[in-house]
């Protein structure tokens, strides 16, 4: 099982909507897959169809707050908490108790693990864990990295946005070295792309030129187009919303850069009932080798992180 972290410290990147189609593109690939949104405004639970998220409980909040009290034992399980979305998914859900667990959390225990403690319950039950962390990176997006072997970055085709990439690279190398060795980055997934217009290729540019040989960056691109925005509003992934659209298409395509990152595959048994689907056309985006390469040579990225940031990003050394 793979726990997969979608991360960045910048709001309106995309984290959320990218959790939710990434997750439903690897469903439908074949995979079990479990959604945990780790942000108190709730906006992924919303988006699979939750809509009354103060009504959720047992909430991932209440877990938390359980679990720093040293009572995650004898209070609700994961299990009491997982929902089948409407959007097809499981996922547990993410209210204000949230912001609460979080303030528990300063002083309980182990509390860079308390997430990773309550995942480990479920990790038998599913092939992938999807967790949407909030635009922060603060104690709740450390358990996520802390519970995480993979992280997803999107970033947004605009240099403000990308000015983030380095904080949240260095924030990365200090849970490699403190809390998780295990942690590997996925990929950098471009999102809101404007192809019409020059800012936001030269953004797409500089990314892949930057980071080429040192982090991966997914061959996908997640063009800005309305129709993701409407998915939100009727809870349903934009794969079932609009099947055949590009931005269906491009995650689809992500999922398959995931899977092949990883070493995996769509599951056999899903090979027949997806033969005449558009999933299984789409050429190949990734070479399995130079992915696996970049995400495990981790002193690459280390280096990349101590001397190689403040050139592209303009800062001071």
């Amino acid at each position: 099982m793979s726990i997969i972290a979608v991360a960045n410290q910048k709001g309106g990147v995309g984290k959320t909507t990218s959790t939710l189609n990434l997750a439903a593109a690897l469903q439908e690939a074949g995979k079990r897959v479990l959604l945990v949104d780790l942000d108190p405004q709730g906006n992924l639970t919303v988006a699979s169809g939750i809509v009354d998220i103060d009504a959720a409980c047992p909430s991932i909040g209440d877990l938390l707050q359980n679990a720093a009290r040293g009572r995650a034992s004898s209070g609700p399980s994961i299990h009491d908490a997982i929902v089948h979305s409407p959007a097809g998914l499981d996922i547990v859900p993410a209210n204000a108790a949230l912001s609460a667990a979080e303030l528990g959390l300063v002083s309980a225990l182990n509390r860079e693990a308390a997430l990773a403690g309550l995942l480990k319950r479920v990790e038998a039950e599913y092939d992938y864990i999807l967790i949407d962390c909030l635009p922060s990176l603060g104690l709740l997006a450390i358990n996520a990295l802390r519970a995480a072997n993979g992280i997803v970055i999107p970033v947004q085709a605009d240099f403000l946005a990308m000015q983030g990439l380095a904080q949240i690279f260095e924030t990365i190398a200090a849970v490699r070295e403190q809390l998780n060795p295990d942690l590997n980055i996925l990929g950098v997934l471009l999102t809101l792309v404007d192809q019409r217009t020059a800012h936001s290729r030269e953004v797409v540019r500089v990314v892949r030129a930057s980071l080429a040989g040192q982090v991966n960056v997914f061959e996908t691109e997640v063009r800005l187009h309305v129709v993701l925005k409407e998915t939100a509003k009727v809870g349903r992934s934009i794969l079932d919303y609009d099947s055949n659209s590009p931005s269906a298409e491009a995650y689809r395509g992500l999922g398959r850069e995931v899977l092949s990152v990883l070493g995996d595959s769509p599951s056999q048994r899903d090979l027949k009932a997806t033969q005449n689907s558009r999933l299984l056309d789409l050429p190949t985006l990734v070479k399995a080798s130079p992915a696996v390469a970049a995400v495990a040579e981790a002193p690459q990225f280390e280096t990349f992180v101590r001397d190689g940031w403040q050139r592209w990003l303009g800062s001071a050394s």
